[in-house]
């Protein structure tokens, strides 16, 4: 898989924040195709919250970037190499809002927070992550041993603080 931070650079797009922007036109083109069969502007606008003439912009970028073949007009594909992208952008994304429902976090707001995190951890760290995520689902009693004793040691400061009121 090619380096996109390497690929935003050489296509003039600021590589802090057109890499997070690359990322995630690839990832509703990804989710657009997979649900619908195909992706068209106005849905990539609509999903994405932006203008149509934004999309269309940042969309004959990833055809210069080799991630899609783009027609204006006729629609969009990905190419192989932006396929391969998409699905390990879907994947990092998914695999965060696992491991934030395992700690507890509310489904809606482990969606929220895996929208800002995703771009900013390392993939051995999304590693690590998604090893995790499959130890405790092959594993759940281990992780039962764990909420019940955070559970014991949430009660016990409970109690702690309820003596000195």
């Amino acid at each position: 898989m090619g380096n996109v931070s390497s690929m935003t650079e050489s296509s003039g797009l600021n590589p802090v924040f057109d890499l997070t922007r690359v990322e995630d036109y690839l990832e509703v083109v990804y989710d657009l195709v997979q649900t619908k069969g195909y992706a068209g502007s106005t849905d990539i606008a609509e999903r994405l919250g932006v203008k149509t003439p934004s999309v269309t912009n940042m969309l004959q970028r990833l055809d210069g970037m080799g991630l899609i073949v783009y027609e204006r007009y006729r629609g969009l594909r990905l190419t192989p190499k932006g396929e391969e992208m998409a699905r390990f952008i879907k994947q990092k994304h998914l695999t965060i809002i696992r491991f934030l429902q395992i700690l507890g976090v509310e489904q809606k707001t482990a969606k929220l927070d895996a929208e800002g995190i995703e771009h900013h951890v390392h993939k051995d760290t999304i590693n690590h992550m998604e090893r995790f995520v499959d130890f405790v689902n092959k594993h759940p009693s281990w992780f039962k041993v764990f909420e019940n004793a955070e559970n014991r040691r949430l009660n016990k400061s409970r109690q702690i603080r309820h003596r000195f009121r």
